[in-house]
């Protein structure tokens, strides 16, 4: 098959149908994230590498579409839209009073390993909230997260909930290197028992740490998992996660979502910005999480002053192939039919209706003598 008619790798097209159902979702998830009072921002689909390579924690270079203007410079395909907030908020919102609630919608590009499935390519709906302390930030954020999912008509959904600092706060006093630090981060994460095992046991570090972080891969589930957490909490870090997590299941159950959360106290995202709480969104039928977010506290400065945040965004071509919209067949549709002659008079009419506030399709019959309204779907 000739190229000029395949696509790059990790990317698609999206016709008729689909692109009603997305439209859908993004206006539907859009207008919730407005209505809580969050203003949109749009920002350019090209950064500066400089931009997210100034933030060397976040994306590993291998993973961002990269080619040069013509100045020489390297330029990025955005592959996250949290970084060029943080871009945004720095630069433009300097003396805007605190807290700021901005929303976004943006297509991201990112480069996963060749057919592993993913796509390169994906439409991030999200929000970010900047300023605000964490107690009531987080509630806020999760809150919507909760909504957001309600919002997509999934029968069933879960938002799974962890906290980075669990993990980090188990390397207190303990001589490990960074590069030992992130491949144990990786196997919990993969929770690959295995190699998590064997790995632990190739280091220098005490029976009691090899058993935790043994352990930690399975401590996901229900509310229940935080009383059981407690009995792995050797330190004061560790409970204190743990009792914040708990404070904040007892405001999301107050509010009734308790049958929509979990916990996982070992995730531990890629993107390791993270500070505080991290969190995913599940819903039935779609094989990974169509909802990431977290707290990252340290990725924007004003005048030199760190700014706590917390956001989310979902990945709207997620959801697109276990949704259906009928809000276009329900509308009122019909083919207005007419020959050169009489073309003319066949737009005005067709004008007429669709001020009515029907889909008018004008059709074309040289053995039509006059104009004639053919009635279709949903009416």
């Amino acid at each position: 098959m000739s190229k000029r008619n395949m696509l790059p790798e990790g990317t698609r097209d999206l016709v008729l149908e689909e692109c009603i159902i997305k439209r859908s979702i993004q206006n539907n998830i859009d207008k919730l994230f407005e209505l809580w009072g969050y203003k949109e921002v749009i920002t350019p689909t090209l950064e500066f590498y400089e931009t997210f390579n100034y933030y060397p924690e976040s994306l590993k270079e291998e993973e961002m579409y990269k080619f040069f203007d013509n100045k020489g410079r390297t330029l990025v395909l955005r592959p996250d839209m949290t970084i060029p907030i943080a871009r945004l908020v720095s630069t433009k919102f300097k003396c805007e009073k605190l807290p700021i609630r901005l929303r976004y919608i943006s297509n991201v590009f990112r480069v996963h390993q060749s057919l592993g499935g993913k796509r390169n390519e994906y439409t991030d709906c999200g929000i970010e909230l900047i300023g605000l302390g964490k107690e009531n930030a987080d509630i806020e954020i999760l809150v919507l997260a909760l909504e957001a999912l309600k919002r997509l008509g999934l029968k069933d959904f879960k938002l799974e909930i962890g906290n980075i600092k669990f993990f980090n706060g188990a390397f207190k006093n303990l001589d490990i290197n960074e590069v030992n630090k992130k491949k144990i981060a990786k196997l919990i994460e993969d929770k690959n028992l295995k190699n998590l095992k064997d790995f632990l046991n190739e280091l220098n570090i005490d029976e009691n740490l090899k058993e935790f972080f043994n352990k930690l891969p399975w401590m996901f589930g229900d509310k229940n998992i935080l009383e059981e957490s407690k009995k792995m909490a050797f330190n004061n870090e560790l409970m204190s996660c743990i009792e914040y997590l708990e404070d904040i299941y007892i405001k999301l159950e107050s509010l009734g979502y308790a049958d929509n959360i979990t916990f996982d106290l070992g995730m531990v995202p890629k993107l390791n910005y993270y500070n505080g709480i991290i969190f995913r969104g599940y819903g039935k039928g779609i094989g990974d999480s169509l909802l990431t977010g977290g707290r990252y506290d340290k990725l924007i400065k004003s005048d030199g002053v760190d700014l706590q945040a917390v956001g989310f965004s979902i990945d709207i071509d997620s959801i697109i192939s276990i949704t259906k919209d009928t809000s276009y067949q329900n509308k009122k549709r019909c083919k207005v039919c007419y020959n050169n002659k009489n073309i003319i008079q066949a737009i005005k009419i067709s004008e007429k209706l669709r001020n009515d506030g029907m889909i008018v399709e004008l059709l074309c019959n040289e053995n039509l003598e006059e104009i004639k309204i053919v009635k279709c779907g949903g009416i």
